[in-house]
């Protein structure tokens, strides 16, 4: 892998470990523990909206979990980073979660289909950086 391919996982892995500090810094602010605290909340909801809401508070706290898996990934160059940074997509997609984190900011501020369209650039540049860096390893 060339430098610049290096360059642009550490990148992606710099993103995810904003995207981190951010969750967490929101969930302190709110007297909350990061993570913990959202499963603890997702699993005490289950009884009362059922498995089937319940299920999606638990992918969106997979996904925040393997966030801060894939920041590690990135930042060391580790090879599943690519594998992990793809399977992410739909579920950033689905819960509007960008790979480009400075875009989090945003969110409160922007109008929702803004936003929306602002996620999916976000992970079509994360799919083919990552897709294009894994077609020239194989090669």
């Amino acid at each position: 892998m060339s430098l610049s391919g290096k360059r642009i996982l550490r990148v992606w892995g710099a993103l995810d470990l904003f995207q981190v500090a951010w969750y967490s810094l929101h969930s302190w602010n709110a007297g909350r523990t990061p993570f913990w605290s959202d499963l603890s909340g997702v699993l005490a909801l289950n009884d009362q909206l059922g498995t089937g809401l319940a299920s999606v508070g638990l992918l969106a706290w997979v996904l925040q979990c393997s966030i801060v898996i894939s920041a590690v990934l990135f930042l060391f160059a580790h090879p599943l980073n690519r594998v992990l940074g793809i399977a992410q997509i739909p579920l950033r997609l689905f819960f509007l979660s960008p790979s480009v984190s400075l875009l989090l900011p945003l969110a409160g501020h922007a109008p929702g289909v803004v936003m929306a369209g602002l996620v999916v650039v976000s992970e079509a540049l994360k799919g083919w950086s990552l897709s294009t860096k894994m077609e020239k390893q194989h090669e």
